[in-house]
């Protein structure tokens, strides 16, 4: 398969003249350059009653006074309420910067309830800088998750355990990831569902049934991004002698303690770039089991 280099350049340094400069000096910045941002442009957290700290940051090499207003914009689909998803613990919505204290925060501490109303998302925005520049990183989306979902309990990182074909049935482990969708409640995306052939920008999706025994996993969608090869996932029934067709699922089991058990064959199968010829196998799993 196709092995990918990166190749790094190299910048050449210019030479600075030192001819009328003192070597002993250092140089000195302007704080008229100076700004106060956020740090992160998003942020998420589980609904666990946990302190979520979003830090603001005033950029000064030696220091210097300054403040800057925040306000909370709940998102206008599925908003976040105070008093009833967070409580803001800063007192009031002004932060102040001083030599040794570049660095504020803006605290939330999040409220837990055992209510499913799925994700809630707000918008923090900086405004109203005083004796400093507006950078502009200056808002930052919180998304706070609700812990309710009902297929939480598969949801998260899980330790994967398959049955290597190309080792005889050798066992092997890797990690996989189970998200949720953020429309549908029976729908979760699964990174990583193979050994070998798996790339997290080309999750694939399952299907979980009512009664949350069961995961089927359409064959046919992409498991990986390559511009040689189309990387597919497939599958096979019966101990590998029947193939699972396009418009069929992989089946998985699952255990009330969220456990996933497959016992049909699945993998990540290359294709030549836009065509039906085969390339090979990156990996076939002669069954597998996923749990937390």
């Amino acid at each position: 398969m196709k092995i990918l280099k990166l190749t790094y350049g190299l910048m050449a340094a210019a030479v600075l003249s030192l001819a009328s400069c003192d070597i002993n000096e250092y140089p000195t910045f302007d704080n008229a350059n100076a700004f106060v941002a956020i740090q992160q442009t998003s942020a998420s957290i589980s609904e666990t009653g946990d302190t979520l700290s979003i830090p603001v940051m005033l950029t000064s090499l030696g220091g210097m006074n300054g403040s800057v207003e925040f306000e909370i914009t709940p998102d206008s689909a599925a908003g976040a309420v105070a008093g009833k998803h967070y409580t803001l613990v800063n007192e009031g919505n002004t932060l102040n910067f001083a030599p040794g204290a570049a660095t504020q925060y803006i605290k939330f501490k999040i409220i837990n309830n055992d209510v499913f109303g799925g994700d809630v998302k707000m918008t923090i925005a900086l405004k109203n800088a005083q004796g400093v520049n507006l950078g502009a990183n200056k808002t930052c989306v919180v998304t706070i998750e609700d812990d309710e979902h009902p297929l939480a309990f598969i949801l998260g990182t899980m330790k994967a355990i398959g049955y290597d074909y190309f080792s005889d049935g050798a066992e092997e482990e890797w990690t996989a990831t189970f998200e949720k969708d953020a429309s549908d409640l029976s729908k979760v995306w699964i990174y990583n569902i193979c050994s070998g052939g798996c790339s997290d920008s080309s999750p694939v999706y399952g299907i979980v049934n009512e009664d949350k025994t069961e995961i089927r996993i359409p064959v046919g969608q992409t498991t990986a991004n390559s511009s040689s090869y189309d990387v597919i996932l497939e599958g096979f029934r019966d101990n590998g002698e029947t193939d699972i067709e396009n418009g069929d699922y992989i089946i998985g089991k699952i255990s009330p303690d969220g456990t996933i058990t497959i016992e049909d064959w699945f993998g990540a199968h290359a294709y030549n770039a836009g065509t039906t010829t085969s390339a090979g196998w990156y990996a076939i799993e002669m069954g597998g089991i996923f749990k937390k």
